[in-house]
């Protein structure tokens, strides 16, 4: 019997501005740590890795530091050279110009890329965001997703 392939590093990616984008980012990082395939220990959250230590939901002047940007945006570029794939949780109602990017990062630099969209998402989707990824699935199926073995899906739904 031939022993499973190593769980993936994924690139991480999620908006937390709202209570409902906090929500979804719990419950996606709790369905990650719960997949086998996929190490939730070397996987890069970006939240995981904020310059100095320091939280910009504790301290929200941050975002206005040049420096803070800066080196956040590096960190979060390494994470995704570093990375094997990206789990892109991703809400159609609340549309994120900065996961949107990393997207796009992701796929031009030749790594697969899933969005997670919520189990009862019904908006319609940007077409480079719907047809840009690899693969497009419900929360619900996020625990169980292999991410070892990524296969191209076709998105069904509204696109604008």
């Amino acid at each position: 019997m031939a022993n499973e392939p190593s769980p993936v590093k994924a690139y991480i990616a999620c908006s937390w501005f709202t209570p409902e984008q906090r929500a979804q980012l719990e419950q996606g990082l709790k369905a990650i740590e719960a997949n086998p395939s996929v190490s939730r220990e070397f996987s890069h959250f970006p939240l995981d890795h904020q310059y100095k230590g320091l939280d910009v939901n504790e301290h929200p002047e941050l975002i206005h530091d040049v420096e803070w940007q800066n080196r956040t945006y590096v960190s979060d570029i390494e994470g995704m050279m570093g990375a094997d794939l990206g789990i892109m949780l991703y809400n159609p109602a609340q549309i994120d110009d900065g996961v949107a990017y990393e997207m796009g990062y992701l796929r031009a630099s030749g790594k697969q890329t899933v969005m997670v969209i919520p189990d009862d998402a019904d908006e319609p989707l940007n077409l480079m965001v719907a047809i840009g990824v690899t693969r497009i699935i419900r929360m619900k199926e996020l625990a169980t997703f292999d991410f070892r073995h990524v296969t191209s899906g076709t998105y069904n739904g509204d696109v604008y």
